[in-house]
């Protein structure tokens, strides 16, 4: 069992003498101007990256809608390869915006 003095020195100190501040007690303070300004511009970038998104995506579906168009509606090797082709744009497109896989600018 632990003595009463155990028990006290598991406690902070109420003793101003004992429990020294570290920077000198000081008082630490922030521009709140400065913080509003910095938080504002941190907003505005999420909402204009989260637009920024929703735009390239809404691209992409419609690089794949024409895709699809240009293999249903042509007869044909050559726009069936092309539409193909469009399509797999259009989905790489789509999958990079999100995030899914990296740009090609990040492999080489």
């Amino acid at each position: 069992m632990g003595s009463a003095s155990d028990d006290r020195s598991d406690r902070p100190s109420r003793d101003p003498e004992e429990t020294a501040e570290p920077d000198g007690g000081d008082e630490i303070g922030f521009d709140e101007a400065a913080l509003y300004g910095v938080v504002r511009e941190a907003v505005e970038d999420a909402i204009l990256g989260v637009i920024g998104t929703l735009l390239l995506v809404g691209v992409a579906l419609v690089v794949v809608w024409a895709g699809i168009g240009m293999v249903t509606r042509t007869g044909g090797s050559a726009p069936t390869v092309l539409g193909g082709l469009i399509i797999a744009f259009g989905l790489y497109l789509g999958a990079v915006t999100l995030g899914v896989v990296p740009p090609i600018r990040d492999r080489f």
